[in-house]
Formats: structure tokens, sequence, C-alpha cells
């Protein structure tokens, strides 16, 4: 049996982690938003840990960049100041990336070493390590497609590559719950409830990752009535509707789909009022309205950096609300009790 103090310190081991996957994402976020994410057309696992030192070397990454597209096409005629800019951001990215590896695996391996997981907790800690190296490879597959001809990454591996990043905080968050000393509160309709806001979140993600890969949130209807301001749709006789690639319909996905969460969310709430997971069913509707009101602002400000940033922050704080909704309303034991 695991022991009080064990636990404690594996929580926080857990935390931390989570934490610097959350700083990852919103850092991954402000790389997007300043066009930093092409500056590093290199990927080496341990000589890229070190940046340029002196004059001779930036001139040397800079003269890399500009083989690629999106100097040629895009950045004509840029500074070595203002590479270094956008160079900063990328790399912190990256650095940071190694950075939460560490943290992750050399603690693994010491309480590994200490005998402090059982067979199921070595299984389940192994399958995190694979999604945290999994997640390093997407990144670097995201980054590639935007070497090429077009000098834009691909909004389906970015989208696969944020998806992947909540997912993992996803089943950290999980993991810290069951090393806590807390009682459930077994509920199957908000179980079932918070499961189908948990799909229904993930997919307005994946679609928030399209409209920043498509840039869709610079686009906003013009002169449009009150259902295209409200909702963000307008009908229009055209044959281009399409989901998966179509900037003014992505958008506009997102936008009304943005309401099928709030529905969700006010059932919970309502379900939960009375019960002993009221707090959290009033958490995830506050969160709820906030990162609404956050999805207009960005929009109306042109995707203002803070504003929008602080969207991505409050959607990774909600997802983790919900599935502490659905741990604590699930009928099944602690997974690590």
């Amino acid at each position: 049996m695991m022991k009080t103090v064990e636990k404690r310190i594996i929580r926080n081991w857990l935390y931390s982690g989570l934490l610097l996957i959350a700083l990852m994402v919103i850092i991954g976020g402000i790389t997007r938003l300043t066009h930093s994410g092409l500056s590093m057309v290199e990927w080496k696992l341990i000589g890229g840990t070190i940046p340029p030192l002196n004059d001779l070397k930036w001139q040397e990454t800079f003269e890399k960049y500009q083989q690629f597209p999106e100097y040629q096409k895009i950045n004509t005629g840029m500074q070595l100041a203002e590479f270094k800019v956008i160079f900063f951001w990328e790399y912190l990215h990256r650095l940071l990336g190694r950075l939460i590896g560490l943290v992750f695996i050399i603690p693994f391996v010491i309480f590994w070493i200490k005998k402090w997981f059982n067979p199921k907790q070595k299984k389940q800690l192994l399958i995190l390590l694979g999604l945290g190296a999994l997640q390093g490879f997407l990144g670097w597959f995201m980054v590639k497609s935007g070497l090429v001809d077009v000098p834009a990454v691909s909004h389906f591996r970015l989208a696969i590559h944020l998806a992947t990043a909540f997912g993992l905080m996803c089943y950290i968050y999980w993991l810290i719950l069951s090393f806590t000393e807390t009682e459930k509160r077994t509920n199957k309709t908000i179980n079932k409830l918070s499961q189908y806001l948990i799909i229904a979140l993930l997919i307005q993600i994946i679609y928030g990752a399209f409209v920043a890969g498509l840039k869709a949130g610079y686009l906003l209807p013009a002169n449009g009535g009150v259902f295209e301001s409200v909702f963000g749709y307008s009908f229009r006789n055209s044959n281009d509707f399409n989901l998966l690639n179509n900037s003014f319909d992505i958008q506009a996905f997102h936008r009304l789909f943005a309401w099928v969460v709030f529905a969700i969310t006010l059932i919970i709430f309502n379900k939960t009022r009375k019960t002993a997971l009221a707090k959290v069913g009033a958490l995830v509707l506050g969160l709820t309205m906030v990162q609404i009101i956050l999805g207009i602002s960005t929009l109306l400000l042109s995707v203002q950096i803070h504003t929008a940033i602080t969207h991505q922050f409050i959607a990774i704080t909600l997802l983790l609300s919900v599935v502490k909704l659905t741990y604590f309303s699930s009928e099944k034991s602690q997974l690590n009790a």
C-alpha cells in the first residue's frame, strides 16, 4: 500500500508536469500569434538546446532560415534583429519541451527504483511517457509541413498537435485525482453528461486549432444581421461550403458550436445544483461563460494577443474542470487507491 507521503510527492510531481505542459501550450499560442513557429528550420534534440551565442552563429542561423519559403515569400528583407525576436519564441517553446521531458523522466526513474508504483501505475505512467514522446514528434511533424512550398503549417497537423496536448493534460490530471484521498459522489446522469461535454469541448478545441491555423479569427461578417453577428454564420449561395478547409465555415462552426457547449453546461449546472458536485458544476458553467466572452472579444479585437492567449488558458482550465467532474461522478473505484 502506497504511503500518504509518497502519494503527495507523486501528486506534486504530476502537478508540476501538468503546469509545464499548460505553459507549453500557452507559449505555443504566442509562437503562432507572433508568426515565430517556422523560425527554427532544424530539429536537433541535443544541439538545439544551445542557441546562437555570437554574431557569426546568428548569421549562420539566419541564412538557413532565408533558404525556406517563409522568408522568401513573406519575410523577404527581414533584418537579423527582427529574426531574433521570432527565433526567441520558437526556441523557448522547444527548450520548454526538453525541460518537460526531464521533469517527467528523471523523477519517474527515481520513483521506479524506490518501488513506489504498483504494476498498474507503472503501465499508466509508461503510457504517459509515450504520449509525451508522441507530442514531441507531432510538434516537429507540424512544423515540417510549413517548411515546404507553402509557408504555413497544416491546420490539420496543428489540430492534432493541440488536441494531443489537451488529451495529455487530461490524462495527467486524471492520474493526479487518482492519487487524491477524496470520496467520490457517484452520479450516472452527471457522469454521462460530463463525458458528452468533454467530447464537445474536444471538437471545439479542434475547430479552434483550425481557426488559428487558417487565420480565420480575422474574418468577421461585414454589415451582417443579428444572426450573422451573434452566431457568425451567413447563408450564401455558393458551392464552397466546407467544414474542413473553408475559413468562413470553420469560424462559423466554431462560434455556433460554442452555444452547444453552453447548453450542455447549463444542463449540467441544473443537474448538479442540489448535489455534492454543485461547486464543480457552477465552476464549469462560469468558465464556459467567461470563455464565450473571451472568444467574442478575440474576434472583435482582431485576435489581440493577450485576449487570444487568455482564451486558450481558460480552455485548458475548463476542460480540466470537466475532467474533475467526470472523475468524481464516476462509479469506478479510485485507480490507484
